[in-house]
């Protein structure tokens, strides 16, 4: 049957972690298909991602705030005339989008189980289970997702935009990335933490690169002052410049956040600093390909704290107060092999 899909629209409207992980499913379809013209639909702030995603032919932005967007959107789509929609993350809306595409054959996977307009049944055993593996379970009406192996459920993306030099390659040897945000407090290691792992890495000789968002500047300000000389501080970039400076870093480390998915899949080794957040969900990486994370959340768990509860999830600081600046910067020397 993949054979036959010539046209494929893939949906997944949420954050740039989650589009990340879903590139092992763009690499499953465009390997099964018969060479598939593939239509991602993003949210509109994530529309540069173009320039990144692998087996990708356009993006097409959407608008949540536009009440109109949504039938902009349904337009356009209903032009391609798709053999094939996979929703890997559905609320109703999207899921209404997906049926309004005209697409003859949907797969539809709300994580509740709630399959909005699938047209072939997904029969999904919904528990605990990395972000990849919730995603390549979308296409089990279709594919054998037991027989697929670990190479394709690795994060993929390609910098597809040339820069001339921005900076000289030089002042980027020895470079370790620090991730200092995140979307939530709870997820945020604290920034004195990062300032006392900059000091240790600078006596062996690293320098460091500061990467926030415009909402963080003030923080990563702070860090770069005080770590001086050689620091070099990124604020708001745009994900094509992004990717490039990311790409020439020796190591990142940083909070769970978008931003070391995006440093993963550039093939860039990776420290997670994990809070309330389960890595056996958000951390689908090995440890023999140069991906570690650091999590308490079961020496919480043995000292009788509900970290599965949703109050623990959204307002416990606890897990990344626990990360303390020695046991990141050990595994810094054994990834790193100082």
């Amino acid at each position: 049957m993949l054979r036959e899909i010539k046209k494929v629209l893939v949906i997944k409207l949420r954050d740039i972690g989650d589009i990340v992980l879903s590139t092992p499913v763009l690499k499953i379809l465009y390997k099964n298909c018969n060479a598939p013209e593939i239509v991602y639909v993003v949210k509109k702030e994530y529309g540069d991602f173009k320039y990144l995603l692998p087996y990708v032919s356009e993006v097409i932005t959407y608008d949540k705030s536009n009440p109109f967007d949504f039938l902009r959107v349904v337009f356009k789509l209903r032009k391609y005339r798709f053999d094939l929609a996979v929703n890997l993350h559905a609320t109703f809306r999207s899921a209404l989008m997906t049926l309004l595409s005209g697409a003859k054959l949907r797969l539809v996977h709300n994580h509740s189980g709630k399959n909005y307009f699938t047209s072939l049944p997904l029969n999904i055993e919904e528990k605990q289970k990395s972000i990849i593996e919730r995603d390549i379970d979308t296409l089990s009406p279709l594919i054998d997702v037991k027989s697929i192996g670990d190479e394709l459920k690795k994060t993929q993306l390609i910098l597809k935009y040339e820069f001339s030099k921005l900076f000289d390659e030089e002042e980027f040897l020895n470079t370790i990335g620090f991730g200092i945000g995140a979307k939530r407090k709870e997820k945020i290691w604290d920034k004195k933490k990062f300032i006392e792992l900059g000091w240790k890495l600078k006596e062996k000789n690293f320098k460091i690169a500061i990467f926030c968002a415009e909402n963080e500047r003030k923080d990563g300000e702070f860090i770069a002052n005080a770590l001086g000389k050689d620091t070099k501080l990124f604020v708001g970039l745009d994900f094509v410049r992004l990717a490039y400076f990311l790409k020439k870093l020796v190591l990142f480390i940083g909070n769970d956040s978008g931003l070391r998915h995006i440093a993963a899949a550039l093939g860039i080794k990776t420290i997670t600093l994990f809070g309330p957040e389960n890595p056996v969900e958000w951390h689908p990486y090995k440890e023999s390909d140069g991906h570690f994370s650091i999590s308490h959340l079961e020496d919480l768990k043995n000292e009788g704290y509900d970290v599965l509860s949703r109050e623990f999830r959204e307002k416990s600081k606890i897990a990344i107060e626990r990360i303390t600046v020695d046991e990141v910067y050990e595994i810094t020397k054994k990834v790193l092999r100082i």
